[in-house]
């Protein structure tokens, strides 16, 4: 990992004790609040200088977010989202001030989630911001990945990375965000930008080139697309307008949430996330491959030793998932024992988590091997998962019906 600078090393109140030592449970919590403060004073300059303005509920949601506790922080979130059937926020905040509310209440849910572990917090974070460069574009996917990773890097003067979700650029509204704070230092999509993204997907989608994941409706002469995976196509598709704008200048960095499969080419392990190298890579270095193994080796011990980690079942979820995201790098190199590996090791974190599962399973079948897969996902059920369980029992059914057909066909 790179050394910081004393310069970027200057960290606003208790954080970058924490991320040095992982001190006192507090300390994160005073970070919380730190960047709830921020967050107040950016909505607040946004409204000035935007014409925007903010409505006295926002007001006072950023004010408990700063001084208050959990309880009260959640009962002023209610108070500013939209309470009709549509709709996400209050009117006067569907805009560019809704996206420092929604960091704000984001990064206290996950602080809430994680049992409010400092230490644990700080073993995600540190390594992830420690390992890229000043100046580079990280894309964070999850609700950690984002909202752990903006906070503490907003909190650094100056902020080292540019924070962005690819989550929500399909979002008018986020993208009008990210150009009021970022436009003037890195290539964001204009509104005509996410126009020819919609148009490109929808084309795609007729012609058979990307798969269909939900109706295209013609709704007053206008094509009506509708449904997640169908809205993250969009957002993969503005995310690579970013990269493709941006790459010579700043350097690329991923925390997965879905999986965009134009990225792959380009990844390649980065610690706990992904490096998006600016040119496809023809095979993945040994080198690469070879420390990402000794990484991981390590991490997992460190995790099975610190004495918050086991049942804490946010932070299980959260690590597991770094490492299948790293697991699909090798699945799409067809490096299978390395994919295997990681994916055991994912489960190993988190056992009652279904993508580690699902996703080794898959893989089993795409390599030919659905005896193993159908032991892969009977484990997982034995072990009574909260999720997916119904959706694994299926599965599992479709699993042991193609065993039974392989074995009946035999070799050919």
């Amino acid at each position: 990992m790179r050394s910081m600078s004393a310069k970027s090393a200057q960290v606003a109140g208790l954080v970058w004790l924490l991320a040095v030592t992982g001190n006192a449970d507090d300390d994160f919590g005073e970070a919380v609040r730190e960047f709830s403060s921020a967050r107040h004073e950016l909505a607040r300059d946004l409204s000035l200088r935007l014409d925007l303005p903010l409505p006295p509920e926002a007001d006072a949601f950023f004010r408990v977010a700063t001084t208050g506790r959990w309880e009260a922080v959640s009962n002023g979130f209610e108070q500013v989202k939209q309470q009709a059937r549509y709709g996400t926020a209050l009117p006067a905040l569907r805009n560019e001030l809704w996206a420092p509310i929604h960091e704000t209440i984001g990064i206290w849910e996950v602080w809430i989630g994680w049992k409010k572990s400092s230490s644990l917090l700080a073993m995600f974070y540190g390594p992830v911001l420690e390992s890229m460069p000043q100046g580079s574009i990280y894309f964070g996917g999850t609700d950690y990945g984002r909202f752990v990773i903006t906070t503490v890097n907003a909190l650094r003067k100056p902020p080292p990375v540019f924070c962005i979700t690819q989550n929500a650029l399909a979002d008018n509204t986020y993208a009008s965000h990210l150009r009021a704070v970022y436009g003037d230092s890195i290539w964001l999509p204009q509104t005509q930008d996410s126009a020819h993204a919609f148009q490109r997907y929808v084309e795609e989608v007729k012609s058979g080139e990307r798969p269909q994941n939900a109706e295209l409706e013609i709704v007053n002469g206008r094509v009506k697309v509708s449904g997640a995976l169908s809205v993250m196509e969009i957002n993969g598709i503005l995310c690579e307008t970013i990269f493709d704008h941006n790459k010579e200048r700043h350097e690329f960095y991923v925390e997965e949430s879905y999986v965009l499969g134009w990225m792959y080419p380009y990844l390649e392990p980065h610690g706990l996330i992904m490096k998006l190298n600016a040119q496809p890579l023809e095979v993945l270095p040994d080198e690469s491959v070879a420390r990402d193994r000794r990484f991981w080796a390590e991490y997992e011990r460190r995790l099975r030793a610190h004495p918050e980690f086991n049942g804490n079942l946010e932070a299980e979820k959260a690590f597991s998932k770094l490492r299948s995201a790293i697991a699909g790098i090798y699945v799409y190199r067809k490096l299978y024992d390395e994919a295997e590996m990681a994916f055991e090791q994912a489960i190993r974190l988190c056992p009652v988590s279904p993508e580690a599962s699902f996703r080794l399973a898959k893989m089993h079948v795409e390599d030919g091997r659905v005896s193993d897969a159908v032991c892969v996902m009977d484990a997982y059920i034995s072990r009574d998962p909260p999720y997916s369980h119904e959706e694994a029992v299926r599965y599992l059914e479709e699993l042991k019906a193609k065993e039974q057909q392989d074995n009946t066909v035999g070799p050919r």
